[in-house]
């Protein structure tokens, strides 16, 4: 049955108007959009009319990053959110290991590793009395760095001593007889899969995949870019049909014949394929040394001859590519290799850097020249504002982190997304953070975030044509507010409500 949708307030993005008028649905598309008494419902063998009762109607929300599996497996761990002093950290970690089953690891999330003082950060001392006897692990919000014990890394069978970690420069001791617990990179890496290795059964996973359908749903999500790691991403493929949100699969893997044979279009994202790491254990990789750590730029994870190899195949056969790139060492990684493809065979795939946190002018105009996508997280602004980076990379670098605004005034083509868990899923959010970003020349406006996180966030996944606006014959992917972001204070758009939530034309959410 055809569903007319009337007193309603229809931000249709592209083009850029609001309109008070009625939208026509029809077998999950939209049929019409205009003056209810000019749309001809004759044509139809039954019509719902659906009153909006004012509600504000945009395209459905568009997650262009986002780690979907981990974002369904947190409601399960220990959520450390807010927690800055030891005790307080360690009481929830035992009270967690009093009830949690003794076979199972204890997996603490977004630990405050940036903000707690030096002599507040948790030890692998303090993890043994905590949890004796546990295998156990506690990770920092952005999953680059975590603390646990040698006893963790023995039973998961994680070298002290890995190659990997041979030219690292974080001071976790691995290579030394004083063991702090800290650690990040390689073994991070390696001891994050460890410890999810016993949610990596059918029924745990599906259950997991639900929970984060729902929790996107409920923030008038509609369809996400799923960053899935090379365990995961063939079993949600074949399952994602079953959920209540689109999901378009970013296969974190090298495998570029099995991605092909999976029918995907799309490569990358982290885990495995990233390029660097993060700035809190000096595993981003810069052109310039840290500031405080003058021997270091932090870490590329592979050589340039690796990374080509890579990008060559998938480029070759057809593959999108986007891959992490946090420092400006990263971006100019990726850019110089994708220049070099380019000219071997040009080819308009959009490929993607994510993240782009500490971007540079020339390589904005670099990734223009190339046709190359970003995809930004303006949360990251929220949670870690510019001057959190002066310390580690001095006032210059701090200045252009997060260049969100930079972006959008350049003419790249960019889309909004989360990293969830690194930030919540929650595009309102997203959309403050964007207008809030705590550097005034790179905010940008209430709209234009919008259009970032619908019509932007489309276009860098090659569905412009089919999402991210309000337009007739595009799918009837809607998410209902309580108020236009472009109407309210800035100060009010995190706090505006998503009433309903619609995929292909059926309400998924209702609050």
């Amino acid at each position: 049955m055809a569903k007319l949708i009337v007193n309603g307030i229809l931000k249709r993005v592209d083009p850029n108007e609001t309109v008070q008028t009625a939208l026509l649905i029809d077998n999950g598309r939209i049929a019409a959009i205009g003056d209810p008494s000019r749309i001809n419902l004759g044509l139809y063998d039954g019509v719902e009319t659906i009153d909006a009762a004012g509600a504000v109607i945009l395209p459905g929300f568009i997650d262009a990053h986002n780690h979907y599996t981990l974002m369904g497996i947190q409601s399960t761990e220990l959520d450390l959110t807010g927690l800055k002093h030891r005790a307080l950290i360690l009481a929830e970690i035992q009270k967690k290991h009093k009830t949690l089953d003794a076979s199972k690891p204890l997996i603490g999330s977004n630990y405050e590793f940036d903000f707690v003082e030096v002599s507040e950060r948790l030890t692998a001392e303090d993890l043994e009395s905590a949890a004796p006897g546990r295998m156990i692990q506690i990770s920092d919000r952005g999953g680059h760095l975590s603390v646990t014990t040698r006893v963790t890394l023995a039973r998961a069978g994680i070298d002290l001593r890995t190659e990997g970690c041979q030219d690292c420069v974080f001071p976790c001791g691995l290579n030394s007889k004083i063991f702090t617990g800290e650690i990040c990179g390689v073994v991070n890496s390696d001891l994050n899969n460890f410890m999810r290795q016993a949610l990596r059964n059918e029924q745990l996973l599906k259950l997991a995949w639900k929970h984060a359908a729902e929790v996107a749903v409920s923030h008038g999500v509609t369809s996400v870019h799923g960053i899935i790691n090379e365990e995961e991403y063939l079993a949600l493929n074949s399952y994602r049909e079953c959920l209540p949100v689109r999901l378009k699969i970013y296969a974190e893997t090298k495998n570029v014949k099995a991605v092909k044979a999976a029918g995907l279009k799309q490569i990358g994202g982290c885990g495995k394929v990233m390029l660097d790491g993060d700035t809190g254990p000096y595993t981003a990789a810069f052109l310039e040394p840290y500031t405080d750590r003058a021997w270091t730029r932090g870490l590329l994870y592979y050589s340039n001859e690796e990374l080509e190899d890579f990008v060559w195949e998938a480029h070759s056969a057809g593959l999108q590519i986007a891959l992490h790139c946090i420092g400006d060492g990263a971006s100019d990684q990726l850019l110089t290799i994708l220049e070099k493809v380019m000219e071997r065979k040009p080819r308009a795939l959009r490929h993607r850097i994510e993240h782009f946190e500490f971007g540079t002018h020339d390589q904005i105009e670099r990734a223009k020249k190339l046709g190359v996508m970003i995809s930004m997280q303006p949360a990251f602004n929220y949670f870690w504002p510019h001057d959190t980076y002066i310390s580690q990379l001095g006032a210059e670098r701090a200045l252009r982190s997060d260049p969100v605004g930079s972006v959008v005034r350049s003419g790249v083509p960019i889309g909004f997304g989360s990293d969830c868990p690194v930030t919540p899923c929650d595009p309102l959010l997203t959309i403050y953070s964007a207008l809030h970003h705590s550097l005034e020349n790179q905010r940008i406006s209430a709209d234009q975030a919008i259009a970032a996180h619908t019509i932007g966030a489309a276009y860098i996944g090659n569905d412009e044509k089919e999402l991210g606006s309000l337009s007739v014959g595009k799918a009837a992917d809607l998410v209902f507010l309580d108020a236009d972001p472009a109407a309210v204070a800035p100060h009010e758009v995190k706090e505006i409500s998503v009433l309903k939530t619609v995929v292909c034309g059926e309400a998924v959410y209702q609050k």
